[in-house]
């Protein structure tokens, strides 16, 4: 790889180091109130949320009859994610629902 890769590399690397750090460094430093801090709580899930929906909708896996294989697993890992209140067994839930599901309705591939 030539000297300009290395520098592009570099240059990325610095830059994003920088994107994600300065807003950290410079807000760490402000005082919110708790209205504020409580809002702020909720956006991890949220992002979640709308990442999860729009995989969902966007693209889902359907069998010939027009059944969604992936809503039917993501019931399956909300419902043990209720139950069980572990992300592992959340993840595994909706992985295994999936893959069995898809293997069940003869969709394997």
């Amino acid at each position: 790889m030539s000297d300009d890769g290395y520098n592009t590399i570099a240059l990325s690397a610095l830059l994003t180091i920088l994107l994600r750090s300065l807003p950290i460094m410079l807000l760490s430093r402000l005082r919110m109130n708790s209205t504020a801090q409580e809002w702020l709580g909720f956006i991890p899930a949220a992002i979640m949320a709308a990442i999860i929906t729009a995989e969902l909708i966007h693209k889902p896996v359907l069998t010939p009859s027009g059944i969604s294989v992936s809503v039917v697993a993501a019931g399956v890992a909300a419902v043990s994610g209720i139950v069980s209140r572990s992300l592992f067994v959340t993840v595994m839930a909706g992985v295994v629902a999936f893959l069995v599901l898809q293997r069940w309705l003869g969709m394997a591939g």
